[in-house]
This record gives C-alpha cells, sequence and structure tokens, in this order.
C-alpha cells in the first residue's frame, strides 16, 4: 500500500475515521502492556499465540474484502460467504470493500509491529540478532501460507513437550532468514537455535541455509552480514546515549496542547503532536497552522534556522517498513503513546542541521563534508549524505544511518560522532560496517 502521504486527503480521512482503524488504538495498548509484563517464556508462548490468531483474522479479512470488491467491479452481487463490513460503508459499492482491504493492510502492520516488539524482547533487546536475520525478503502475509500449520505445530509441540518457546519469524516483519527460533533457558540465560520447518528442497533451501549460517556466524563472530549491501556488525566500547526523555516529555505536553515542540542536544528540534487531541481543539486548517508555528519556534529556539542544510523525519507511516529500526512498542514511552504512535494518531518530526553534525565529527578529530545538495528536499535511503575522512580509512554515511540514530532515535551528537570515528581508524571492519553500541538494550523497553 501506497504512504498516507501519497493518498488523496479524503482517502486518507476514510482510512483514519475507520472503526476497524480506530479499534486497533485501544487493542494496541493493551498488547503493548500484556507484552512489557510477560516475565518467562510460558508468557511469552501465550502472548505469541494471541497476537497470531488476531494477525490471521486481520489478514484473512483483507483477503475477503479484496474478493468481493473485484466481483463487485464485474458487476456481479455481494456473495451470500461475505464477511461483514466493519463500517457503514454501502456493501454495494466496491470501493468500501477496496477500503476496508487498505485498513486491514495497516492493522495487519500495526500489529505485526507488536510482534517486532516481542522478538526485540524475546532476543533481549539485542540488536546485533535483529539485524542479522533481517537481510532477506520478507515472505508476505502468513494466512494460507503453504506450511502454516506445520509452523504452528512446532511452536506448540515444542512448548507442550519441551517447555521450548518458539518465536516465528513470518508473525514478525523484522526477522525474514529462517522460518523460527527456538530458545532453551539455561537457568536465567537462554540459547537460541534457528529452525528452518519447511521441507523444501533443492536450490531453495541450499540458498536458506547459506544466508541461515551467514546469519549465526555475523551475530556471533562478526563475519560478513548476508544480503546485497555486505557489512559486518562492530561491537563498540561507547555507552549509548539518546535524548528520548524529551521525547516522551513532549508526548506528554502535546497530550494535554496538542502539539509541543522542544530543542533537542545536538542542532535539532523535535515536534510531538497529539492529532486526536489538535482536531479537538483546533479546525484542520487551525491545527496545521498551529503545528508549522511550533515547529518553527522549536527550530528557532534550537539556533538552528541558518546552520547549513536542514533535514527532517516524520514518525507517521514507518511502521513495520524499516526491520532494522526498534518498533515504537519498545519506545520508552507509555503503552497508549506507542500505540498512537503505531496507529499514526500521533507523530513526532525530528528536525537537524548540516553545521553542527560537522561540528561534532570535526570535535572528535574528523574531516567531514555534507554531499547532499542543499536544494535536494527528498532523500533516498541508500543515498550518502556525509563523507568522512579518517586516519584509517574514508567513510560514506547513508541517510539511513543518519535518520535511523540521530533523527529517529535520538541519539547523543557527540556519542554518535564518537563512534563514527571509533569506525573510521579502524581498517578491519568492511565497506558498510554496522555499529553497536554497549549497552543499547538498556535504552528500550
Amino acid at each position: 500500500m501506497p504512504l498516507m502521504l501519497s493518498l488523496p486527503p479524503e482517502r486518507a480521512s476514510r482510512i483514519y475515521l475507520h472503526p476497524l482503524h480506530q479499534e486497533t488504538v485501544g487493542t494496541l495498548t493493551a498488547l503493548i502492556t500484556s507484552l512489557r509484563q510477560c516475565r518467562s517464556h510460558a508468557d511469552f508462548f501465550e502472548f505469541q499465540q494471541d497476537l497470531l490468531e488476531r494477525v490471521l483474522a486481520v489478514q484473512g479479512h483483507r483477503g475477503e474484502c479484496r474478493r468481493v470488491a473485484a466481483l463487485l467491479r464485474q458487476d456481479k452481487k455481494v456473495p451470500a460467504d461475505a464477511p461483514e463490513l466493519r463500517s457503514a460503508e454501502p456493501a454495494t459499492d466496491p470501493d468500501s470493500w477496496a477500503l476496508e482491504a487498505d485498513v486491514c493492510e495497516r492493522v495487519d502492520r500495526q500489529l505485526r509491529s507488536i510482534a517486532d516488539a516481542l522478538a526485540w524482547r524475546a532476543f533481549s533487546h539485542n540488536r546485533a540478532v535483529i539485524v542479522g536475520l533481517s537481510r532477506n525478503q520478507h515472505p508476505g502475509p502468513m494466512v494460507n501460507k503453504e506450511g502454516l500449520a506445520a509452523e504452528r505445530a512446532f511452536v506448540i509441540e515444542q512448548w507442550h513437550e519441551n517447555h521450548h518457546f518458539v518465536l516465528l519469524h513470518d508473525l514478525t516483519s523484522c526477522l525474514s532468514i529462517g522460518d523460527a527460533t527456538l530458545f532453551k533457558q539455561i537457568g536465567t540465560e537462554y540459547e537460541a537455535y534457528l529452525h528452518e520447518i519447511k521441507s523444501d528442497s533443492g536450490r531453495k533451501v541450499s540458498r536458506q541455509q547459506r544466508r541461515k549460517r551467514m546469519a549465526e556466524e555475523a551475530i556471533r563472530s562478526g563475519g560478513p552480514l548476508p544480503g546485497k549491501l555486505a557489512g559486518r556488525l562492530i561491537q563498540l566500547d561507547i555507552p549509548y546515549k539518546t535524548h528520548l526523555e524529551l521525547l516522551n516529555a513532549a508526548f506528554d505536553l502535546a497530550h494535554k496542547r496538542g502539539v509541543q515542540g522542544m530543542k533537542v542536544p545536538g542542532g535539532r528540534s523535535l515536534l510531538a503532536s497529539d492529532i486526536v487531541r489538535g482536531y479537538n481543539l483546533w479546525s484542520e486548517q487551525g491545527f496545521l497552522h498551529h503545528t508549522a508555528q511550533e515547529h518553527l519556534q522549536a527550530t528557532k529556539r534550537a539556533g538552528i534556522l541558518h546552520r547549513g542544510h536542514l533535514v527532517y523525519m516524520r514518525s507517521d507511516d514507518f511502521v513495520a517498513r524499516s526491520p532494522t529500526s526498534p518498533p515504537w512498542a519498545i519506545y520508552p514511552l507509555p503503552p497508549a503513546v506507542c500505540a498512537r504512535l503505531i496507529t499514526d494518531y500521533a507523530l513526532f518530526l525530528v528536525t537537524m542541521a548540516s553545521e553542527p553534525l560537522l561540528e561534532a565529527l570535526e570535535d572528535a578529530g574528523l574531516s567531514a563534508e555534507w554531499i547532499l545538495p542543499r536544494s535536494q528536499d527528498v532523500v533516498e535511503q541508500d543515498e550518502v549524505v556525509v563523507r568522512i575522512h579518517g586516519p584509517a580509512r574514508t567513510l560514506e554515511l547513508r541517510w539511513s544511518e543518519v535518520q535511523r540514530r540521530l533523527l529517529l532515535e535520538l541519539a547523543d551528537l557527540p556519542t554518535w560522532a564518537a563512534s563514527v570515528a571509533e569506525l573510521s581508524d579502524r581498517t578491519d571492519i568492511g565497506p558498510h560496517p554496522w555499529p553497536l553500541f554497549r549497552d543499547e538494550q538498556k535504552v528500550w523497553r
């Protein structure tokens, strides 16, 4: 489905106002609360079983809605076995069914982002594992998938016979290598084993096994990661520091005021918006006006209006689209705020200036240049934005790395610059290193 910002406003509004989409906010809040209360593999097993049923139900409903829409476009009648529409839209209009299918696509991604949070929790928030197991194309929806019955049977069998929790990878949007991970409890620790549950034959299995071995070697020993853009996981002895406490404070105020801007250390401004509250306070045009004014004032307070090239990142419609980014459900925010972020009834925007970033790199002993043209507004994920000349090598930083760490995670700028300095001083890390900070797991919920 296209990004919401690319849809006609009327279509996007119908999606946001759809009963199924609105009901999902409460569902997600309850799921996030429940996940944070999980303390054992038994809790994880029960949680996953419940979440799996919800995902399969939404995926199945989406398929049926698409089927009915196709029949109506062929001038046929609504079939007797059609599901019930969850909205008050006319059932004889194919667009009513197409709309509900689009809503289901979003709800499916929203629910699978909770499965992503489960994966991060199960792996003790170890980003290396998530990155290593994300380096493949995701197979798509689970419903009616060949092999699903075998995977579900394996999960239940391992739990009832051996008391081993098995995490289903296809339930997530972040794990795409292997069908499942089996967790074996060892005292207060665990051992994790990747499994291919299907009995495919031939070359496909060979490729799967090769990716599986590469991922395991990359995670355990720093070998090359599988995938097109070969890289290595590099563990740094630098503790991870962020300013996510400001995001929490901004949303707390936005829940009362509609919008709230803040200055973030490191040449950045933050704007948090509680959209439901904003529309309760103002008209649509009034809300947009207050949002623009608050963003301008926050950017002025940050002192970055004339500090080089301004780039920004919005949080909306990002859910389950970036497999290596921490899901909103594990951010250090209340469950209700996480749920509104997931469903886009709340959003945040971070704006960063190029000059403070270059100055931080210079303070870390590096010579750096901003590559992105100042006239360019749209930046592609793999586009190089900064080139850094270090003692041992030249590094090129892509937009995806800058956006993830400095904008979405609000990483402390000197901490981030120190990590780049360490990478630039090494010759054993390959062309595309993936830095991992010490104690990263302490940031997430």
